[in-house]
């Protein structure tokens, strides 16, 4: 029918989640935008899930199941995306929700905007029991927002709200440009906030399979962002879950990470060569970054012997970088001085007591 909404496949990758899967597909098919298709791609639980999605399919044909065997969240997402018949993609975890007016609003600022081919959002944060923890804690995990040296987009429009967010009145701001310079010295998206064109999601390359633990999302947006102009609205649509052994939140996934933004940050700089758009003196920079948050997550893991290669390059690539040195110096003073060192700090400089 002419002038129908476009189709948006969800993508919800999942691995055990069976206790999460309810709320979050819940929030899917909840939405006020209707034209969606659910497409859950399963990792090889053990537990409870095809009995659940056996059930949830029963209720709404909008809902589709795939299962696969284990290979990584990357690799079912890249299958979620291959059988989507959307012209638009939402990136969904299990074991994340939505606010009802996440894809309406989305929708409608993409089609304002017809040269952005993605938009993000800010997101709200939910513990194991869904307890809401933080209001807004994109700028809180992505350290990136702080290095910005100046606003992250130069454009906005005003878009109408008024009959996309019950209760609310008048618009609000999306923003949008080209930030791929921006994104090369870090991520500043979060994958269950966003909505793409299949088309851009295809032209990426899709998400890297090799990365099994964490990090294979940064690559995957850096590479977006690389591919023309993008769109962000600054507030919350998205409940992120934080707390629980399998989530990326957790400290065991810390190098996972670390590896991942070095690897990703050189396979770009190898691919994009003299395109790159940072001088050499920022890239060394960013390098030097890299290999200092890898060597300090090493060295917290007390892998010393790896830990130290990744320190010395850090302080190679920018002569400049404080903290590389920090750790160096950590790295040759005995723990007993260490030690001590902390004890005399916490002397001279107690605590200062806060309210309540």
């Amino acid at each position: 029918m002419a002038g129908a909404p476009p189709l948006i496949s969800v993508i919800i990758p999942t691995y055990n989640r069976e206790r999460h899967l309810l709320q979050c597909l819940g929030s899917v098919l909840s939405q006020t935008y209707a034209n969606l298709e659910a497409i859950v791609i399963d990792d090889g639980s053990t537990d409870g899930t095809a009995d659940l999605m056996a059930r949830i399919q029963a209720q709404d044909q909008r809902v589709r199941y795939l299962q696969k065997s284990n290979g990584g969240v990357s690799s079912a997402r890249n299958m979620g995306i291959r059988a989507a018949q959307g012209e638009l993609i939402a990136l969904l975890d299990s074991d994340d929700a939505w606010l009802p007016w996440k894809l309406e609003l989305q929708q409608a600022a993409l089609q304002a905007l017809p040269n952005a081919g993605m938009i993000w959002t800010d997101m709200a944060t939910i513990n194991e029991q869904g307890l809401q923890i933080h209001d807004r804690y994109l700028r809180r995990m992505y350290g990136c927002y702080q290095k910005l040296t100046g606003p992250l987009f130069q454009q906005f429009i005003d878009l109408d709200i008024s009959a996309i967010i019950a209760g609310r009145q008048g618009t609000v701001k999306i923003w949008h440009g080209g930030i791929y310079p921006q994104m090369l010295r870090g991520n500043l998206v979060h994958t269950s906030t966003v909505l793409l064109y299949k088309e851009r999601a295809l032209q990426t390359g899709l998400f890297d399979e090799s990365y099994l633990r964490a990090g294979e999302d940064f690559g995957f947006h850096l590479r977006t962002c690389r591919l023309g102009d993008v769109a962000f609205f600054d507030e919350s649509t998205t409940l992120y879950r934080i707390g629980a052994e399998d989530q990326l939140t957790h400290r065991r996934f810390q190098i996972s990470l670390a590896e991942a933004f070095l690897r990703t940050i050189t396979d770009e700089a190898r691919l994009m060569k003299k395109d790159l758009p940072l001088t050499p003196a920022q890239l060394s920079e960013v390098l030097s970054e890299a290999h200092c948050w890898l060597g300090s997550e090493l060295l917290t893991a007390n892998q010393r012997n790896a830990a130290l290669p990744h320190l010395l390059e850090a302080v190679k690539q920018d002569r400049h970088n404080l903290p590389a040195w920090r750790q160096l110096v950590r790295m040759v003073t005995p723990r007993p001085v260490q030690r001590l060192l902390r004890k005399l700090r916490m002397i001279k400089s107690p605590p200062i007591a806060t309210p309540g």
